[in-house]
């Protein structure tokens, strides 16, 4: 059986969750390179990155939860 649902749609650059993720991402590598400029331990490195990518996780999550009512074309393709 086949349904057919009609959804509002938006461009990828319009997704709060890719921007989420393009930001956290950033953030990491960002300490991760500057992290000698700093005189971050490697322990303080790998803290700050986990800090980052768990926030932008539920950042993530809570955004798609409650705040996406629309999808991307691109997720809409088999």
């Amino acid at each position: 059986m086949s349904v057919s649902v009609l959804v509002q749609t938006k461009s990828a650059w319009a997704s709060k969750i890719n921007w989420t993720q393009a930001v956290s991402s950033g953030a990491m590598l960002l300490t991760l390179i500057s992290g000698g400029k700093l005189n971050l331990t490697a322990d303080q490195q790998v803290g700050i990155v986990v800090t980052i990518g768990v926030a932008g996780d539920i950042i993530t999550w809570v955004t798609k939860t409650w705040f996406t009512p629309t999808v991307t074309p691109a997720s809409m393709t088999p």
